[in-house]
């Protein structure tokens, strides 16, 4: 089974002013100031992305970036700052519902600078820049806009769980996940973690998925492991299903398509099978994958939710009793 968003560009020109570009709204000595804040993460002596000094009020410093380059939590790793100088870096804490990781690191590293963090995701089409080591070259400046602000859920494959994220519209290669993005102040708007996929045999569709710096700022004035809670499997509104398995079912029907189910997680143990669909959640209808994952993400990791279920071609729908689990309890 298949599901899949179709993009189409449009191009429209105007005989109007040229704009200044994104990349023209940085200042020469912004550009240099939030270069030198920036490292590359090096994990079992290969690069695998970038991040960013950051501090907490108390006045500790630490590295920001993003979970999914460590392979294991108990990886350790070395950062790279600007002057090509090797630092021991360790894991500190980490949300795998947002991607978000703080690294341990000596406190002499603040000399570097440490950036901060925007009280606020920015709006809709809203200049933002991301910093990092993309294409394994050092700290490229790569402008994006703000194509949606608010959250929105992707699955992830490294929890097997959802990914709260906003989207930018910015293609960022290889080696870029991690770097922080900022707004025109030089303030940490949020982490680079993946590319969202095009179609079929198109490597991007051209939006970058990022971390709202509310979870950020969480992170770092916590700096403990957090408990997202998990449903262990991937939803998937019927509107975006394969014609064939549309076909199949009852008219006017609404609800998320199920599949995958990941073995020994929540779902799996409330008893639901990959192409099951879920009707409701307490009783409330569901025709769209957020209006689930944020009734599970708004309850601690444990709580327990009433669905009601349809297997294609049984009789009737069941209910079955959902308890959630903490995504990073199972990241060993």
């Amino acid at each position: 089974m298949c599901f899949q968003g179709r993009l189409v560009a449009i191009s429209l020109s105007f005989f109007l002013s040229v704009p200044t570009t994104p990349a023209e709204e940085l200042s020469g000595s912004l550009i240099e100031k939030v270069r030198r804040s920036c490292v590359e993460v090096i994990i079992k002596g290969r690069l695998r992305g970038g991040g960013a000094f950051v501090q907490d009020s108390r006045g500790k410093t630490y590295v920001l970036t993003a979970a999914h380059l460590f392979h294991r939590p108990g990886d350790t790793c070395v950062v790279v700052t600007a002057d090509d100088r090797s630092h021991f870096a360790s894991l500190s804490a980490y949300d795998l519902g947002h991607d978000l990781a703080l690294l341990e690191v000596e406190p002499s590293l603040s000399r570097y600078g440490t950036l901060r963090v925007a009280a606020v995701n920015p709006s809709e089409t809203k200049a933002v820049f991301n910093f990092g080591p993309a294409l394994g070259r050092r700290q490229l400046v790569l402008p994006g806009s703000v194509a949606h602000t608010g959250i929105t859920y992707t699955d992830f494959s490294s929890s097997q769980d959802y990914l709260g994220h906003y989207f930018v519209s910015g293609i960022n290669p290889a080696f870029s996940s991690g770097g922080p993005w900022v707004n025109r102040e030089g303030e940490i708007v949020g982490v680079q973690h993946g590319r969202l996929k095009g179609d079929e045999g198109a490597p991007s569709s051209g939006l970058s998925m990022v971390s709202p710096p509310a979870a950020v700022k969480a992170l770092i004035e916590k700096n403990t492991i957090a408990a997202t809670p998990g449903i262990g499997g991937f939803l998937w509104e019927i509107r975006t299903a394969d014609r064939t398995f549309f076909d199949k079912l009852p008219d006017r029907l609404d609800g998320l398509v199920v599949n995958p189910v990941f073995k020994d997680r929540p779902l799996a143990r409330a008893g639901i099978k990959p192409h099951d669909l879920i009707l409701r959640c307490d009783g409330v209808e569901l025709t769209r994958l957020s209006q689930l994952i944020e009734r599970i993400r708004a309850k601690p990791a444990g709580s327990v939710f009433r669905l009601e279920v349809l297997t294609p071609g049984a009789s009737g729908s069941r209910e079955v009793i959902l308890t959630t689990d903490a995504i990073e309890a199972g990241w060993r």
